[in-house]
């Protein structure tokens, strides 16, 4: 299939290049064609970063002749992020961040410095108080600079 092609070509260009892929997207629709990638990495993402892969993306695009036409948008996933899972909360200790969980039949929200990480719990540190977090009572998380 035509958008695995891509995907395929897509992380190739991040090998290449030395980033993750955050999240990508294909519209194919001829001529309209647009692939959407966010990259990230293990510093913050500048936009020289995005040039970068850009460039790489392109090459590897144009040399497989897949598409005849297309247009890139590249970007990093933001100051604010969304964090998905254990291991972007690992990278992300200590950072300030902004989670939504859920507590008994009620939506809470946590503001405070991700202070510890494991298998099962979160902690938030806020100004005065701790709050301990199942990750399965996680609705959304978001780094919150």
């Amino acid at each position: 299939m035509l958008k695995d092609d891509i995907i395929k070509i897509i992380n190739k260009a991040a090998e290449n290049s030395g980033f993750l892929i955050y999240e990508s997207s294909v519209y194919l629709s001829g001529a309209n064609t647009k692939i959407t990638v966010r990259i990230d990495g293990e510093k913050p993402v500048s936009h020289n970063d995005c040039e970068l892969y850009s460039r790489e993306l392109s090459l590897l695009l144009d040399e497989s002749g897949i598409l005849p036409d297309y247009s890139l948008e590249i970007s990093s996933p933001g100051i604010n992020r969304k964090i998905r899972n254990i291991e972007e909360f690992i990278k992300y200790k200590n950072a300030p961040v902004k989670v939504i969980y859920k507590f008994n039949d009620e939506q809470r929200v946590a503001k405070g410095i991700l202070s510890e990480i494991n298998e099962n719990d979160i902690e938030i540190t806020e100004e005065k108080s701790k709050i301990l977090i199942s990750h399965k009572d996680i609705v959304n998380a978001n780094l919150d600079y």
